[in-house]
């Protein structure tokens, strides 16, 4: 008779993690864009240490301080569109 064979433990996968801090794009330092999200609120705000530079949206369960930065980007972008004439159009 044979042994019973052992279970090889289960090994679980670590998850990256997000970054809290961000690069600001006005003044365009590393690491200086800290993220507050608050739930209970519904709100994430963020805010450059250095210029003082802010953005808020609402937010929902789901939501990561990298959806808030990458939000606050295409607002950035989307203005700076609206700026710029609003062509759409750039040559080659």
């Amino acid at each position: 008779m044979g042994r019973r064979a052992k279970k090889a433990p289960v090994q679980t996968k670590k998850r990256p993690t997000l970054a809290k801090r961000f690069k600001c794009p006005f003044c365009a330092n590393e690491d200086v864009v800290e993220c507050k999200m608050n739930f209970r609120q519904g709100t994430g705000s963020l805010a450059c240490r250095l210029c003082g530079a802010t953005y808020q949206m609402p937010i929902h369960h789901l939501h990561e301080p990298v959806d808030v930065f990458s939000e606050w980007l295409d607002d950035c972008e989307a203005a700076e569109r609206a700026n710029s004439g609003g062509g759409g159009h750039h040559p080659q």
